[in-house]
């Protein structure tokens, strides 16, 4: 196992000091443009925003993906075509219906009594399957309810085909590697890039926010055998994760920086969010500090590690769960908050991120 420190996190920089600072340019609630809808179990708002990424949906366009770790739907933000306005779009927001659990529900929360019986997607990554556009998304791991994948392929007319696939024994093989996954295992990033040699790869982001010894670490496998085994898990084994590397991002008065979600940059870097948020374990929420916007090197080293600060400049205390950097203009990023609130709608914020 390697571990790496970070840089010292600056001081939070006055709204014209960007290049120290990941700074909000925009903000927009996120909800459906068609609202709630019983039958299927649809809240009229995007509950939560576990992970984000791009994709462009055959016939639809771009669009941004938004997954969400108490609620079995993908919300589909359009970003180009009419109804755009701004980085941050007006665009539509449509879902992506995913199965539904006991009973047809397709929320979960406490209220509920079902919270235990979630999906708990908190990672999401474009990809091409069979020629086709596809979103591949990730549940965190902390349970064995938890411990799934869900891929979603778009047709050449943009229909998607959802599947499934329970990957226990993937998800066992991550938690004994005890240098990536610590005490209690909780994966909030999915990245899929390709390696120094050309081979497609799936990293995994570990969030260190457990009890007990908890570990913020990064580990890969080969995108060929992880989908091989998902397909048949009969034939094709578990792939064993490799270059596992424990990362240390510092801490926010006193509470530890820990991986909220990462994404590729199109210039190569690997461009992650952290955030500082006082949980006593893997499965309740705590309060926010603070959070941060940092590069990482292949090598496990943080290159770079600013705050992320609000619209007025000061300390953004949101809990930034996705990125995703914005196809049109690479100094932006999309950035989707969680509110903890079943009630309240996640945001989608702009981030202009700090010249490198």
């Amino acid at each position: 196992m390697k571990v790496v420190s970070p840089p010292t996190l600056p001081r939070a920089a006055p709204s014209s000091a960007v290049g120290g600072a990941a700074r909000v340019e925009q903000r927009r609630a996120l909800r459906y443009d068609d609202g709630a809808d019983a039958p299927t179990d649809r809240p009229a708002h995007v509950r939560a925003g576990s992970g984000c990424a791009t994709i462009t949906i055959p016939g639809l366009g771009r669009h941004l993906a938004v997954v969400q770790d108490d609620a079995n739907f993908i919300a589909l933000v359009q970003l180009d075509g009419a109804g755009r306005s701004g980085a941050g779009g007006s665009g539509r927001v449509r879902p992506l219906t995913l199965p539904a659990g006991a009973g047809g529900l397709r929320q979960f929360d406490s209220s509920r009594s079902n919270k235990a019986a979630k999906f708990d997607l908190e990672a999401i990554a474009s990809l091409t399957v069979d020629g086709a556009p596809a979103l591949l998304c990730m549940g965190s791991g902390s349970t064995a309810a938890r411990e799934v994948f869900v891929l979603a392929r778009f047709s050449a007319t943009g229909e998607p085909t959802v599947e499934v696939f329970a990957a226990g024994a993937f998800f066992k093989g991550l938690a004994a590697t005890r240098a990536f996954a610590g005490d209690e295992m909780n994966i909030e990033g999915l990245v899929i890039d390709a390696d120094s040699k050309g081979v497609e790869r799936v990293r995994f982001f570990n969030r260190g926010n457990g009890a007990g010894e908890a570990v913020d670490a990064i580990a890969e496998v080969p995108l060929a055998a992880l989908l091989q085994h998902l397909r048949d898990p009969l034939l094709h084994a578990a792939p064993c994760p490799r270059q596992v590397m424990a990362v240390d991002l510092g801490t926010i008065d006193g509470t530890r920086l820990t991986f909220t979600d990462a994404t590729r940059h199109p210039d190569g870097r690997t461009i992650f969010i952290a955030a500082a948020e006082a949980s006593p374990n893997t499965y309740d929420d705590g309060v926010v500090k603070g959070c941060a916007l940092g590069v990482l090197g292949d090598d496990g080293r943080v290159q770079q590690l600013v705050p992320i600060l609000d619209e007025g400049g000061r300390r953004l205390m949101d809990k930034v769960e996705g990125i995703a950097i914005d196809p049109a203009d690479p100094t932006r990023a999309f950035v989707v908050v969680d509110k903890d609130d079943p009630n309240a709608p996640a945001e989608l914020l702009v981030v202009r991120l700090p010249a490198p």
